[in-house]
C-alpha cells in the first residue's frame, strides 16, 4: 500500500480473516465521507434505500436461492463420487459425505425460503 499506510493496514487486520472486513467498513465509510462531501444528507440516502426496498429485497431472495442451489449441487456432487467414485486417494471419504448430507440439509431451507 502507501508506506505507513500499509503498515497500518496490516497492524489492524493482523489474521487474513479480518481483511475483508476492514476493508467493508473503510469502503462504506468513504461512501458515506462522499456522499456528506457532495452535499447529500444521510437522511435522505436512508429514505432512498427504504423506497427501493422492494426489488432490492426481491434481488437478494433471488441471490439466497440461487447460491443454496449451488450449494446443494455441490453437496450431491460430493455424495455421488463419495458412493460411486473411482477408488483412489482422490475420492471423498464416508466422512465427507455424510458433512455434505447436512450441509444439505441447512441449504434446503435457504432454497424453499423456510
Amino acid at each position: 500500500m502507501f508506506g505507513w499506510l500499509g503498515g497500518l493496514w496490516r497492524f489492524m487486520v493482523g489474521f487474513g480473516a479480518a481483511a475483508p472486513w476492514l476493508f467493508l467498513g473503510f469502503l462504506l465509510f468513504v461512501i458515506g465521507l462522499v456522499l456528506v462531501l457532495l452535499g447529500f444528507d444521510l437522511g435522505d440516502v436512508d429514505r432512498w434505500v427504504d423506497a427501493q426496498g422492494g426489488w432490492l429485497e426481491a434481488l437478494g431472495s433471488a441471490l439466497v436461492r440461487l447460491v443454496s442451489g449451488l450449494v446443494i449441487l455441490l453437496c450431491l456432487l460430493t455424495i455421488g463420487l463419495a458412493v460411486f467414485g473411482r477408488r483412489t486417494s482422490e475420492r471423498p471419504g464416508p466422512g465427507c459425505a455424510m458433512l455434505a448430507v447436512v450441509v444439505a440439509y441447512f441449504a434446503w431451507f435457504g432454497l424453499i425460503g423456510g
